[in-house]
């Protein structure tokens, strides 16, 4: 689940997503963890702190 998570933050800092549904996007065409996953790992409902997490990797 861990490795999955990190994957999960390496698109968006790779990718630059900017916001949920684009996102949302990528869910369906990668295997990255839904929003919801991603949210409860991250304990933060707000993608702006998921954005920072993924930038500070």
């Amino acid at each position: 689940m861990k490795e999955m998570y990190i994957k999960s933050l390496q698109m968006i800092k790779n990718l630059n997503v900017k916001n949920k549904k684009e996102y949302q996007e990528l869910v369906r065409n990668y295997l990255i963890l839904n929003f919801e996953s991603l949210k409860y790992i991250s304990q933060t409902k707000r993608f702006r702190k998921i954005r920072k997490l993924a930038k500070s990797m």
